[in-house]
């Protein structure tokens, strides 16, 4: 039996070979189960990236439509550079 999350494929082997302590002594076994919890692991990083994918279309949308920018401009509470091409009022 396999734990239901596993976080990487180092703890996906260790949670393998807990549950299969007679297998660990075959090495082509060590690599099938390395080779799997590998390939799941891969999968979660996966799954998790293509959460990321509407956020990043969004924070997108927001940096084309200047947005972004726009609050930036506002909020910042740093003095503003003078340009060498600027007048300045006095």
């Amino acid at each position: 039996m396999e734990p239901l999350h596993l976080r990487t494929a180092a703890s996906a082997y260790f949670a393998w070979r807990h549950y299969h302590p007679h297998e660990t002594e075959d090495p082509s076994a060590v690599w099938g189960a390395a080779w799997r919890a590998g390939g799941r692991a891969a999968l979660q990083d996966s799954a998790r990236l293509v959460d990321l994918a509407p956020l990043l279309r969004e924070l997108l949308c927001l940096l084309e439509d200047g947005r972004v920018e726009e609050v930036l401009r506002r909020t910042d509470r740093r003095p503003r550079p003078i340009f060498d091409d600027e007048e300045v009022a006095f």
